[in-house]
């Protein structure tokens, strides 16, 4: 049962929260007010088919409170991944490979299931109690139609073609070059062209220039 001071709380914010049922810890998800009933469909849809995999978060169901609506999945205990590394001291070669691999197994689980996540970034790579990675807020992952709206953190993670054409048509290649943006932050533990935050010249720079962030010597 949600209290009413919870709930209040819960209006406010489109984020994760965390709630205990006989030793059990959940997450509860509130769905942002743009997204109708057919997307909420179709994420229910797919996440009840990704259930038992290892690298995608667990996903439980959905619940009502009143007008309320959630999406009930296991918690992750150190948060997102930008996070996760930000707050952890010792983000050695070791751990960075693993949660590497970790991704790398979630992303190659939906390519055999035909499916796209269609929004690799660290905020939506979810680090549980054991420091395992899991994919998790998934969008419209069964089409691909390429949808222009993105906000900055998404831009910096679009493949070249997705920036040129509005109507492209998102394929297996754009997901692994968000991959490939997403390794190169786990490597240098820095936003990917965190000193720019405009998404025109982002654009700019990656589409027409053909700019890539360096590694560090």
């Amino acid at each position: 049962m949600i209290n009413e001071q919870t709930r209040k709380y819960y209006r406010r914010v489109n984020k994760w929260h965390k709630t205990t049922n006989k030793g059990e810890v959940f997450a509860f998800k509130t769905f942002s007010e743009g997204e109708n009933y057919m997307i909420v469909q179709n994420k229910v849809t797919i996440l009840k088919e990704l259930h038992d995999w290892q690298n995608i978060i667990k996903f439980y169901g959905i619940i009502s409170d009143g007008n309320q609506w959630y999406l009930v999945t296991e918690w992750a205990e150190h948060g997102n991944l930008r996070e996760f590394y930000q707050n952890k001291n010792d983000f050695d070669l070791k751990l960075k490979l693993r949660i590497s691999l970790d991704i790398a197994r979630g992303l190659n689980f939906l390519r055999t299931v035909e499916i796209f996540h269609r929004d690799i970034r660290a905020e939506n790579i979810l680090i549980t109690l054991n420091e395992t990675a899991k994919l998790a807020n998934f969008k419209l992952i069964r089409s691909v139609i390429y949808l222009p709206n993105q906000n900055l953190d998404q831009i910096r993670y679009r493949a070249p073609e997705l920036l040129e054409r509005a109507n492209y048509e998102y394929d297996q290649r754009c997901e692994v070059y968000s991959f490939g943006i997403l390794l190169w932050e786990i490597a240098e533990e820095r936003v990917p062209y965190q000193d720019n935050n405009n998404i025109l010249d982002i654009t700019d720079e990656v589409r027409n220039k053909t700019y890539r962030e360096p590694f560090s010597e």
